[in-house]
């Protein structure tokens, strides 16, 4: 669930000669008793995705439909792929099936490089999607990703320097949250280093959903037009609600981020007691500190009020048939496989992912960790679904303006605004 930015320079172009060739038939669902076999198709998988026992399942059952075509399957790395996907789908013979980081989607299916699945989504089950991922996958109300696989970020605690506190219970919603907080800082206060909540200045993930929570957005569609929404009333209510939170009890570098200044390890050291991170980020703990197998909890990030959590953003990765492609029915059945509730439950049980359907939230119920995070991801929200986003994150517009309200150097009004006139100016650019 890595998310990169792109410019995708040519690719309409090279896809219009692509169609000039015959490459641009609908991908309709293929019959093996009718349908002409491809002599193989390739799938691209980024790296660390998806289990092979799930693929190995995947390809078997493919096989067993169309055993004459032979499917490729090409893993990638996530470092230069933008530039790769790029070069592929808009050469004469790109990938088949793709998968996409959520963020990306938009961008590559406005230069026409990716098929658009509309009329497919009933077919493979869209409407019980989790809504982040479908908003991912859609741009100007088509379908061009389909869900694959979430996660989401959750509040991880530990569950020692909660009790050595006093604190009985998780927090349930933000006064409980911050009561919690300010007992860990006067137990363990004396330590300069620790930190109640651990949260890198820069951590903008982990700040949109108090700015949702509060009635907030990044920026709202006016006609034909964005507008950045960062110094409404509601947005600057949750970031100054944040700001107050991260100044009084985190001890994370104001200008750090969350890959370079890893919550992870003040965690597993006992100098955090809380870090808002992804599930995965469990083991990372427990690799590097075993003894705190029993010791390390989660709870949603807490909401306003006690009944609703906050929303989250949900990362992920969609699934998408290159435009290009000369087998897209083809094509369209195995994405089907790979997206369909056989192979979402295998990688919710084997991979510890969250499943792309709100039907299969339920797999995880055992699991005292990965349960919460399927449960928040039921409330969860998306950057604006526009290709513009990309250059929203490349610009570093919310990092900056989140390092000076934590740092103090702007006023949340002041910060908000320059934030809100850029995104502005960059998402209608």
């Amino acid at each position: 669930m890595r998310h990169r930015n792109v410019v995708v320079a040519g690719i309409a172009a090279a896809l219009v000669a692509a169609g000039a060739a015959g490459c641009t038939d609908d991908p309709q669902p293929a019959d093996a008793a009718s349908t002409p076999q491809a002599k193989d198709i390739t799938v691209w998988l980024m790296n660390g995705s998806a289990p092979d026992p799930v693929v190995k399942a995947v390809n078997a059952d493919f096989a067993a439909k169309y055993p004459n075509t032979k499917v490729n399957i090409e893993i990638q790395q996530w470092d230069g792929i933008q530039e790769k996907m790029t070069t592929a789908l808009a050469g004469n013979t790109p990938p088949d099936v793709l998968e996409i980081g959520n963020t990306l989607v938009s961008k590559f299916a406005e230069s026409g490089g990716l098929r658009d699945l509309t009329d497919r989504k009933a077919d493979l089950g869209g409407d019980s999607w989790l809504q982040g991922l479908s908003d991912a996958g859609t741009l100007d109300g088509k379908l061009y990703g389909v869900p694959y696989y979430a996660g989401n970020r959750a509040v991880l605690y530990r569950k020692d320097l909660f009790a050595k506190a006093g604190i009985s219970s998780p927090p349930t919603d933000r006064a409980t949250f911050v009561a919690a907080a300010e007992k860990l800082q006067a137990k363990f206060g004396s330590d300069p280093k620790f930190s109640a909540l651990y949260f890198p200045g820069q951590y903008w993930y982990a700040a949109l959903p108090f700015v949702w929570d509060s009635g907030g957005d990044v920026a709202v569609k006016e006609g034909d037009s964005w507008k950045g929404t960062l110094d409404s009333p509601e947005s600057q209510a949750g970031l100054s609600w944040l700001k107050d939170v991260v100044t009084k009890y985190s001890k994370a570098p104001v200008n750090g981020n969350e890959n370079d200044n890893d919550p992870a390890v003040p965690l597993g050291e006992g100098k955090a007691a809380m870090t808002i991170d992804p599930g995965w980020k469990v083991g990372v703990v427990l690799k590097n500190k075993p003894a705190l197998k029993n010791q390390i909890g989660v709870f949603p990030i807490p909401g306003e009020s006690a009944d609703r959590t906050a929303p989250v953003f949900l990362g992920g990765s969609n699934l998408a048939i290159s435009e290009g492609s000369d087998a897209g029915d083809l094509a369209y059945e195995w994405l089907k496989l790979l997206a369909g509730e056989k192979a979402q439950t295998q990688l919710a049980t084997e991979g510890g992912v969250i499943p792309n359907k709100t039907t299969l939230l339920e797999l995880h119920k055992s699991d005292p960790i990965l349960s919460v995070f399927d449960t928040a991801a039921k409330n969860s929200k998306f950057t604006p679904a526009t290709p513009k986003w990309a250059n929203v994150e490349s610009s570093t517009i919310l990092q900056d303006m989140l390092v000076s309200i934590f740092s103090g150097r702007k006023s949340v009004p002041d910060a908000t605004r320059e934030a809100s006139e850029a995104i502005t100016k960059t998402l209608n650019g």
